[in-house]
């Protein structure tokens, strides 16, 4: 009977937790974006840097998840820069922007200007800031709005 209850504690465990599809905003600290960069070997992503209070971000925000749905297999990380404590709602608002399923990243270290230098030295911290990733990993940064057309663009010319 014992082993009939720890059998089913761990099932219970196992299908109760919350899958990555559910949006977890991860923790970026010092090595994430070399962790992020492992992942990806060989294929082109986008990695969007935005902050609950940045209302061109909310823009950018409409504008990726009109392009998420025009093209499917983008693979997009969006890393928000607010502290840890907003996760939840960094959470929320991607879900009410239809990017609850892209991969989620939320500044975690108390020292936000040494994240800004790891990730690109010569970003100072204006958002959004976007960088775009072909498959070799060369990475074309952008500070600023984004457009549906400046997607669909740098898909075409990543595509193989």
């Amino acid at each position: 009977m014992k082993k009939l209850f720890a059998l089913l504690c761990l099932f219970l465990t196992l299908f109760s937790a919350p899958s990555f599809a559910e949006n977890q905003t991860q923790p970026f600290r010092a090595g994430s974006l070399s962790d992020i960069l492992k992942t990806r070997q060989g294929k082109p992503f986008i990695l969007m840097f935005w902050s609950l209070d940045c209302a061109s971000c909310m823009k950018d925000l409409d504008a990726l998840a009109a392009s998420m749905k025009k093209h499917p297999n983008l693979d997009l990380v969006m890393v928000s820069t607010d502290e840890a404590e907003f996760a939840g709602e960094v959470s929320d608002m991607l879900a009410k922007h239809k990017l609850k399923q892209v991969e989620s990243w939320i500044f975690s270290d108390s020292n936000a200007q040494r994240l800004r230098y790891e990730i690109d030295s010569s970003w100072y911290g204006e958002l959004p800031r976007s960088y775009f990733y072909d498959a070799g990993h060369n990475r074309l940064p952008v500070s600023g709005a984004i457009t549906t057309e400046h997607i669909d663009a740098w898909v075409a010319a990543v595509k193989p």
